[in-house]
């Protein structure tokens, strides 16, 4: 779900390269995910 949402993000930026911070803060956000998501308890 969180790639198909970076891959729409990635498109409306190469529509209107104006929107270009969104891009950076798609990437900023992806990488805190990533790197500082909790990971579920294995129950």
């Amino acid at each position: 779900m969180f790639s198909l949402l970076l891959a729409m993000l990635a498109g409306v930026v190469w529509m209107v390269p104006v929107l270009w911070e969104l891009a950076v803060a798609g990437l900023l956000g992806g990488i805190f995910w990533i790197f500082f998501r909790v990971p579920p308890e294995a129950d």
